[in-house]
């Protein structure tokens, strides 16, 4: 090979190494500020739980609250990945991560049930905006060789904040109580607002591909006929029935056992811990069992899990529970974010990103309130039970689609 073309074949590997490196490091970027500002998405999920709690609240109303979370981005998520296609994500991330901190400094200044309401609904419309910038930036900037990896990244900053949270929440409320906790939160997020303000400068501009002017763009239902986007659709409200239930009603009944918030923050974190050794192992598993077969055994080991949680009053044996459900429920997140970002179109990953999340923030909505009502008349045995049955036929239909 002549010298001049060799030269240039070596500044093109050079470029492309130059390239990869920069992507690499800013993915890494957006996954240590996606695990700070987690922090206090999830750890004010527990405290608004034992807050309404002692407040009074009982299973219908904490119910109802939570809905409230997922209510308005269920409705706006996908005009919110509309404008992420046009925009720079990293502004929606800025400005969510922002927005959010001042949500949360809410039930401090008035610690009242309805406060509780105002909070969540508009934490929720806030925390969907980052999140949603976070994962289509980790798209975008991931190769569809190593999207899958990264998305595993992500879950896995989130099943740390998880058990980061929760513990800090619980031993934040024994020690303060509710009210000084939701103002360490809000200190806290704004910090990482703050970092966020100067770091997004080292993350690349993500431009979309724009559509052609002479074309109408299509409606955001027309994703809906893509068939890999209608399984990750499901698979993922499946998952997110689950994870909701497990997050809103295990607090619940520790609480209803006379456990601590310091214990009850334990045993959340040990779903967590769960969540974060599956998630290390899921490109390897996945590569070799397939996506589908992976999740149905995953959605029957939870089922089996959720069975038995009204059959148990020990801290321990509850720990154990929540350990075995991380490991069911943990893989699922990452699976659908990958799955849901390659089944979209070009100039459209963030229209489908928000697709995934309107189904997770529609969970939030009907999930809820609808299991507060079987539980106010029967109790919170017959809410485990009837999510073990929802994700049994989850499994069921995942492993025909695996066998196809």
């Amino acid at each position: 090979m002549p010298r001049a073309s060799l030269g240039r074949v070596r500044a093109r590997s050079a470029s492309i190494a130059c390239r990869y490196n920069r992507s690499v490091k800013s993915i890494a970027l957006v996954l240590l500020l996606m695990l700070a500002a987690q922090v206090t998405l999830k750890g004010s999920r527990v405290l608004t739980t034992l807050f309404a709690v002692d407040l009074g609240a009982g299973p219908l109303e904490i119910g109802v609250l939570f809905a409230l979370h997922g209510l308005f981005p269920a409705l706006l998520s996908v005009y919110a990945g509309r404008i992420a296609d046009r925009i720079d994500n990293r502004v929606m991330f800025y400005c969510g991560l922002f927005g959010y901190g001042l949500t949360v400094i809410l039930p401090f200044l008035m610690p009242t049930l309805p406060m509780l309401y105002l909070q969540t609904a508009l934490g929720g419309i806030t925390s969907m905006l980052y999140v949603l910038a976070a994962q289509n930036l980790i798209g975008l900037m991931a190769t569809p060789q190593t999207r899958t990896r990264y998305y595993s990244y992500y879950a896995l900053t989130d099943s740390i904040s998880a058990i980061i949270g929760p513990v800090l929440v619980g031993v934040s409320i024994d020690a303060l109580r509710h009210p000084p906790t939701y103002l360490w939160l809000c200190v806290y997020t704004l910090v990482c607002a703050s970092i966020a303000f100067f770091a997004v400068k080292r993350i690349p501009r993500q431009a979309p591909k724009p559509a052609p002017t002479n074309q109408v763009r299509p409606a955001a239902m027309d994703l809906l006929r893509l068939p890999a986007m209608r399984n990750a659709l499901m698979t993922n409200g499946i998952i997110m029935a689950g994870i909701d239930l497990f997050g809103l009603y295990m607090p619940v009944y520790a609480r209803n056992l006379g456990y601590s918030a310091t214990t009850i923050g334990f045993i959340l974190g040990a779903y967590a811990a769960a969540a974060v050794v599956v998630r290390i192992a899921l490109p390897y598993v996945t590569e070799r069992y397939g996506e589908h077969r992976m999740v149905a055994a995953a959605l029957a080991l939870s089922a089996i899990g959720f069975i038995g949680v009204p059959f148990i009053e020990s801290a321990f044996l509850l720990g154990v529970i929540s350990f075995v459900l991380g490991l069911g429920l943990g893989c699922g997140q990452p699976l659908s974010m990958a799955l849901a970002f390659n089944a979209s179109p070009p100039g459209r990953t963030a229209e489908g990103i928000a697709m995934r999340l309107t189904v997770s923030y529609g969970a939030h909505v009907v999930i809820p309130p609808a299991f507060g009502v079987v539980g106010a008349a029967l109790g919170l045995g017959p809410i485990f039970w009837t999510c073990a049955g929802l994700l049994v036929g989850g499994a069921y239909i995942n492993r025909r689609y695996g066998h196809r």
